[in-house]
């Protein structure tokens, strides 16, 4: 070991040993007194312990120095103090669905901005051991050991690297290890959090089972794309599309009534049973110079269903707006903006069907 090195490395006191087979240590800095981990890797991919030293991704362990001689890289990192989710597991039992959901998704935003990367950045060994629950509550996923850079070109990995029962297929060098991999371990996890055994074991038929079987497909290719995509079908179920009760509609507004009955005014009655009755009679009856005979016909369809569609839209029938957050917004002008962007959105597309239904009926 060269002097610089053994200088260095002589600031961190090792303390005791975590993994004396892996060469990992305790040790505590001789001047600030701070406790962190130190490592010693053979084997490593140093443009990741690099990224996540400069990034300081959230949910990571704080790179605090790395120290390169050879063919050997010294890692000093942050140690997490908390208990792993393993443990966790042990103690408790299997998770609810919600809060086995919860961790994954968590894990799905710490495992992102890794994924997006040029390359992208795999961890490859995604287990319950290696996730740890601080007592502030924070979720950390440490060792990045196994972790590399994807690289597509080449046919298999240099180094196998995982955990039985939680590694891909193709981490047994069948092809290199992609972001798809870690959505494989992500599936087993999620399967381990919600029944306490790997898919192998026993099977899992509640609402996310679906969910987990692509994330466990043999091909990659059957796989979610991305952690995003995965963390969207956990999300979707998690929060079902809302009922008119839940978007809180007011009630005048559920009804099937047309704008005009929903209030039972007199006046507002009258007003509209106008308006209807002068909507039909106008267009039944309606004629052109440019478009007559049969074509006329369309014309009249595509024109009562832009008046009607619009006094519907207009009137928010059964809370039509609501489906449409800007058509909510505080201010009022961009209100009254977002209406008519919809509406005129609407008569343009409407307009066009005519002129292909008029175009289509021309001798």
């Amino acid at each position: 070991m060269e002097l610089q090195t053994r200088l260095r490395l002589s600031f961190y006191r090792e303390i005791s040993d975590i993994n004396t087979a892996h060469h990992i240590r305790l040790v505590q800095h001789t001047v600030s007194g701070k406790i962190f981990v130190k490592k010693e890797l053979s084997i490593y991919d140093l443009q990741v312990f690099q990224y996540l030293m400069t990034e300081n991704i959230p949910g990571t362990p704080k790179i605090e120095e790395l120290i390169e001689e050879g063919n050997t890289l010294y890692v000093i990192e942050e140690y997490i103090s908390g208990n792993s989710l393993e443990e966790i597991l042990a103690k408790e039992g299997s998770f609810l669905e919600e809060k086995a959901a919860d961790y994954i998704l968590r894990i799905c935003r710490i495992l992102q901005p890794l994924h997006q990367q040029h390359p992208p950045m795999v961890h490859r060994d995604l287990k319950p051991s290696n996730l740890i629950l601080t007592y502030d509550g924070r979720l950390v996923l440490v060792d990045f050991n196994s972790a590399k850079s994807y690289h597509p070109e080449r046919s298999q990995d240099t180094v196998l690297f995982g955990t039985a029962g939680y590694a891909a297929p193709e981490q047994y060098g069948f092809s290199p290890s992609a972001p798809a991999a870690d959505i494989y371990a992500l599936g087993v996890l999620f399967h381990k959090m919600l029944t306490g055994a790997l898919p192998t074991e026993t099977n899992y038929t509640g609402k996310f089972s679906s969910v987990i079987a692509k994330c466990i497909e043999i091909d990659p290719k059957n796989r979610y794309n991305s952690v995003a995509a995965f963390q969207k079908a956990i999300e979707k179920i998690l929060k079902p599309p809302l009922t008119l009760k839940q978007l809180k509609i007011p009630e005048k507004c559920q009804g099937y009534a047309l704008p005009g009955f929903r209030s039972r005014k007199k006046g507002y009655m009258i007003g509209a049973a106008i308006w209807y009755f002068c909507l039909v009679i106008g267009c039944l009856f309606m004629e052109s110079d440019n478009v007559v005979g049969i074509q006329l016909i369309p014309y009249k369809i595509i024109s009562f269903i832009i008046f009607f569609s619009l006094t519907l839209w207009l009137g928010n029938y059964r809370g039509i707006q609501y489906y449409f957050p800007l058509c909510l917004h505080r201010n009022r002008a961009i209100r009254y903006i977002a209406i008519g962007f919809f509406a005129y959105v609407w008569i343009f597309l409407l307009m066009i069907i005519l002129a292909f239904a008029v175009d289509a009926l021309a001798p």
